[in-house]
């Protein structure tokens, strides 16, 4: 067993050249590589318009136990027709992920599906994504009158009765939620301890504590079991997103092997990579480092004629599914006062945005990656010239410009050779403008040279990739956001690759550290949420406050044990005003 799953892993990291693989180019069962799967937790599968959604994702093997392949999750929201509300890209970190969602005013009332899934899940023709059912309240927009039918869906109130049936859901051997009392007053303190007597119940859970909403669905929706059918075959994750594609020739659309890709995710902390076609004219780029652009630059690198010869085609990461007609939402008209005063909490709460905010948690960029080599030209430091070859004549003493026209190229100087020649002049050095690659050096040239903050030069050789360059000419423009997507190259495309989600530190007031909240209005009905709770044979205590917002309200505890089994644990209390 523990070769078979060497022998797996071994093939699994050399298939990684790539996102996904035409399944005629595998000539092996792919049945021997192992399963993976998703699932899905909500703080609530009733919103409004103005609310946060909150999910978590779990990336899991085919026993329930965390995965350890795939760093990137994807979770999309989509309407009846599959259109995308939203896509997000998530960091996993020991088999999970969570993120958020703003219902925005603009969106429709109707029935939406929270799907999560990863790239190597993908595979799988039952368990390709996780499906959470999401009924969806807009009180901003009339709702369009639908003939009711078998397909219809019908949200109404509860009753107190149902209220009052609530039981708490706790297993023999699952993990017991106790607090310091079974009823609190408005803005009052609940101290919450979770009891883990089994060891058995150590593993990764999310803590929910949230107002159960005085609704009732009656009506199923069929699950969107189908995928699109797909001829390749997708690889995990394994270091990072993967970006792929195939270079081919512009004539007969044959591929071309050994041919060079660069691509640029600008920012401040940009990052650049090279990648080589293989013999099937395919490339990839692993992406592990953090940024924050919303699109990126893939250029085809190499002289004129080879660009002129050969463009690029990207995999396309589209994940398109098919089920049954949609369904539609009938809201009853019992609903109405419980919309309303909800409608006029959000909007209030929606008012106190900025007092009651999310912390971003920022991350640690990487720095570029000829780090803190060479010199470093502060323009601002010396004389300003109108032009970038004046600049390089007067101040950049470490590098120059030969030749004009057409024939113009950059070069890296020896301060240390009587020549000035620096070792291997005869190859060209690495241009690059804000991380972008350039190709082009007339363009550089005519760039406004007021608008350089810096140049760092790198006079020793350096090898990148399958490349050597003489040296590295890294000019950094004030704005850092140097784009040549804008002029007329063919053989540059600007792709849309959005981060990841940044992670946050959700609001939780705290009432018992001074009276500066005591003017601020607070209808939260979303008490807690805690996506990363990690139990072990400790117990786990946390506190927080009610809000303004009295009723019944439950906690939640829902995840997996390190031994694959699914746990999820209910408990009620109330919120009664004084």
């Amino acid at each position: 067993m523990v070769k078979k799953l060497f022998i797996t892993m071994f093939l699994l990291v050399g298939l990684a050249a790539m996102a996904q693989i035409p399944k005629e180019e595998i000539l092996l069962d792919t049945g021997v590589f192992p399963k993976e799967n998703v699932k899905l937790s909500v703080n609530s599968k009733v919103l409004l318009a103005g609310e946060l959604l909150q999910y978590k994702a779990y990336n899991l093997t085919a026993s329930n136990k965390m995965s350890n392949l795939s760093k990137i999750l994807y979770v999309s929201l989509r309407n009846a027709t599959d259109s995308i509300v939203f896509n997000h890209k998530l960091q996993v970190n020991h088999g999970t992920a969570h993120g958020d969602f703003f219902i925005p005013s603009n969106l429709k009332t109707g029935i939406y599906k929270l799907i999560g899934y990863t790239n190597f899940s993908k595979n799988s023709s039952s368990d390709a994504f996780a499906q959470v059912d999401l009924y969806i309240v807009n009180t901003f927009v009339k709702s369009e009158l639908m003939p009711s039918s078998k397909e219809t869906v019908v949200m109404t109130s509860s009753t107190e009765e149902d209220l009052q049936n609530l039981k708490t859901r706790q297993d023999l051997n699952s993990l017991t939620i106790k607090l310091n009392k079974k009823t609190f007053g408005l803005r009052e303190k609940v101290s919450l301890t979770i009891e883990n007597s089994e060891r058995t119940n150590d593993g990764n859970y999310v803590l929910s504590v949230r107002k159960i909403n005085p609704v009732k669905i009656s009506g199923d929706v069929a699950k969107a079991s189908k995928v699109t059918a797909s001829e390749v075959f997708y690889i995990p994750e394994l270091r990072g997103e993967l970006i792929s594609g195939v270079v081919v020739s512009k004539l007969n659309n044959t591929p071309a092997a050994n041919k060079e890709v660069a691509l640029t995710i600008p920012g401040k902390d940009y990052i650049f990579k090279i990648a080589t076609t293989n013999a099937q004219g395919r490339f990839y780029f692993a992406i592990d480092e953090p940024y924050n652009a919303e699109t990126s630059i893939l250029q085809l690198y190499g002289d004129e004629a080879m660009r002129n010869t050969y463009k690029m085609v990207l995999d396309s990461k589209d994940f398109k599914i098919t089920g049954k007609p949609p369904h539609t939402l009938k809201l009853e008209p019992q609903l109405e006062p419980w919309l309303e005063e909800r409608s006029v909490q959000l909007q209030v709460e929606n008012a106190y945005y900025n007092t009651k905010k999310d912390s971003i948690l920022s991350h640690k960029a990487k720095p570029a990656f000829y780090d803190n080599l060479g010199t470093v030209f502060l323009l601002d430091d010396y004389t300003r010239f109108s032009t970038v070859r004046e600049t390089f004549v007067e101040v950049i003493t470490l590098a120059a410009i030969r030749g004009s026209g057409d024939d113009a190229k950059f070069v890296v100087n020896n301060a240390y050779d009587p020549n000035r020649l620096a070792k291997f002049n005869r190859i060209d050095p690495l241009v690059l403008l804000d991380g972008v690659l350039i190709q082009d050096n007339a363009e550089l040239l005519n760039y406004n040279a007021r608008n350089i903050e810096s140049v760092r030069v790198v006079t020793e050789p350096y090898r990148y990739g399958a490349k050597i360059y003489s040296g590295i000419i890294a000019i950094e423009s004030k704005s850092g956001d140097y784009s040549p997507a804008a002029t007329t190259h063919e053989y540059i495309t600007e792709i849309n690759l959005p981060p990841v989600v940044s992670q946050k530190r959700y609001y939780r007031p705290d009432y018992g550290a001074g009276t500066q909240l005591s003017r601020i209005p607070d209808y939260r009905v979303q008490l807690l949420w805690q996506p990363e709770i990690n139990i072990s044979s400790k117990d786990f205590t946390t506190a927080f406050y009610t809000s303004d917002v009295s009723g019944v309200f439950e906690i939640l505890i829902e995840g997996f044990t390190e031994q694959g089994v699914y746990i999820s644990d209910k408990h009620h209390f109330s919120v009664t005003e004084n």
